[in-house]
């Protein structure tokens, strides 16, 4: 019986990872120069005054996706985070949220990216929209970030 439960997890789990290998991750939208300052709204206190204070006026590298319960008006409070940054906590309902990532590798432009709180039938807009209700708390993607020029020495 052992046996029989192991080479079917194991069966299971390669027909999942064989299933996920050959999509790209979803990617996140650059914040536009012209919503630059509407998106610095969203971020975290940390977040905000490291982008006021860069003395080489160079943006904070940002995306930005929309967050929404569809079909649960009473959604949820989540806290979005990568690998560098953490979100204020938003109340996400059924009407679509704008709410800016700062790119945790600018450089690199892939990371992950995390939820963590409670809203159930979270949909996170990325390209393509991906399902993230966080399931006991918390829930990750893997996502390509806009890569960001070089600022401005």
């Amino acid at each position: 019986m052992l046996l029989f439960c192991t080479i079917t997890l194991g069966l299971s789990a390669g027909w999942y990872l064989a299933r996920q290998s050959g999509a790209a991750p979803p990617a996140i939208d650059r914040v536009n120069s012209a919503d630059f300052d509407k998106a610095m709204t969203t971020l975290s206190p940390q977040a905000l005054q490291e982008a006021k204070a860069d003395p080489r006026e160079c943006r904070l590298p940002m995306g930005f996706i929309l967050a929404a319960t569809p079909g649960n008006p009473a959604g949820g409070t989540v806290r979005f985070r990568t690998s560098r940054y953490e979100s204020p906590p938003f109340v996400i309902t059924d009407k679509p949220q704008r709410i800016a990532i700062p790119n945790p590798m600018p450089e690199v432009g892939v990371g992950l990216l995390s939820v963590e709180g409670d809203a159930k039938g979270l949909v996170v807009a990325l390209t393509p929209p991906a399902n993230m209700e966080p399931v006991n708390g918390a829930a990750t993607t893997m996502v390509i970030f806009p890569v960001s020029p070089p600022c401005k020495s």
